[in-house]
Parts: structure tokens; C-alpha cells; sequence
């Protein structure tokens, strides 16, 4: 799969509430931080390790999930997921690439406004996976 199909394949997960695939999605640096982040809002240091070495109970492991991808729904709050373009930003190099998100307006408005981007990075066999989402801040 291309970086762009990947990233599509990340958003309809979120959108779609397929949390064991958005974990799927990410590769170890995309792992390590969604842990970090959870570790600072809470989450235990025994639970992470857990999730990180892939020894969590099912229940666990979904309730984890749950919760990430209702922050990343909090993220990307404001952008219709359905309608969102994706564009690789430039030809992939040194295994990796950036996907930028446009919410399609019409010219005459300005054209396309900026929703974000997502880092991928190439591993291996495994093809591209997602390193980092960075939703454009908006004032709300």
C-alpha cells in the first residue's frame, strides 16, 4: 500500500471505531508516543508495559484502544473524515513520507483548507505504517 492508502486506511479506522487496526497502523515510534501520552494522562506504568509488549488481557487492550481512538476522534474534532483529501506532500525519501489532510472548499472560497498531516514512516516487510498525526490547531 502506497503512504496515501495507508493513511486513508488510519482515518477510516479512527472514523470507524476499528481500534485494534489503528494500533495496527502504527508503527513503534507512533506506539511509544500514544503510551507516553496516555502514561501522563494516567494510565499506569504497568498497563503500558503491557500494551507495549503485547501482553495485555483483551479487555485491557480494548479499553486502551477505546479510549485512543477517542482522542484521536478529540484531534481531529471539526474535520469530516468522509470528505477529507489526502496528498502525498512530496515523493517518499529515507523510508519516509507525509501525507497532508485538506477539507475540499470551493475555489471561489479559497479553495481547500488545511486539516493536518500524518508522518509514515517504511518498515520493511510490513510496508508504511503511521508515525505521527499532526492536526492543524483551529480556535473553537
Amino acid at each position: 500500500m502506497t503512504p496515501v492508502e495507508v493513511a486513508r486506511a488510519f482515518l477510516d479506522a479512527v472514523l470507524w471505531g476499528e481500534h485494534s487496526k489503528v494500533w495496527e497502523l502504527l508503527d513503534d515510534t507512533g506506539r511509544r508516543t500514544v503510551l507516553q501520552v496516555a502514561t501522563r494522562g494516567g494510565l499506569g506504568a504497568v498497563p503500558a508495559a503491557r500494551m507495549r509488549e503485547g501482553t495485555a488481557s483483551s479487555a485491557e487492550r480494548d479499553r486502551f484502544l477505546t479510549a485512543l481512538v477517542h482522542g484521536l476522534r478529540r484531534d481531529l474534532a471539526g474535520t469530516d473524515l468522509d470528505t477529507v483529501v489526502l496528498t502525498l506532500l512530496e515523493p517518499p525519501s529515507a523510508g519516509t513520507a507525509v501525507v497532508l489532510l485538506e477539507l475540499p472548499v470551493a475555489e471561489a472560497l479559497g479553495g481547500p483548507v488545511p486539516a493536518g498531516s500524518i508522518e509514515l514512516s517504511e518498515d520493511g516487510d510490513a510496508g508504511w505504517r503511521i508515525t505521527r498525526l499532526v492536526p492543524t490547531t483551529r480556535a473553537r
